[in-house]
């Protein structure tokens, strides 16, 4: 079993053609059924929301983006609490100048020993 972070911008790229579209699809389809994908709870939101943002600036079909929520819903992701992680979260981000959110998925990355899977 692998144990592996994966972050919003892997995940889209999957959904969404792009320029690592391809590479990430491979990645998802050599993820084995015992692997498990971690991404914080709000992880699953933020994906969604660059979905909304895909019909109200590139014009996405309403239809088109549903279904893609469809497919983001049971991707095999396995959304990790965050109440506990804030704190380090937090000292993450003033630390090294980056967003809460980025620090979440490290923080959830340092926490379960796996790496950060990601295209930023």
């Amino acid at each position: 079993m692998t144990l592996l972070v994966v972050d919003a911008s892997v995940v889209i790229e999957y959904l969404i053609q792009g320029p690592y579209t391809d590479s990430v699809r491979d990645f998802f389809a050599h993820v084995a059924a015992d692997d498990r994908l971690l991404i914080p709870e709000f992880g699953l939101l933020e994906c969604t929301n660059v979905i909304w943002k895909q019909i109200r600036f590139n014009q996405m079909p309403v239809d088109n983006a549903q279904t893609l929520v469809g497919h983001l819903r049971r991707m095999p992701l396995q959304r990790v609490p965050l109440k506990s992680s804030l704190d380090t979260a937090l000292t993450l981000a003033i630390r090294h100048t980056l967003s809460v959110y980025d620090s979440a998925y490290i923080t959830i990355a340092q926490r379960a020993d796996a790496p950060l899977v990601s295209l930023d």
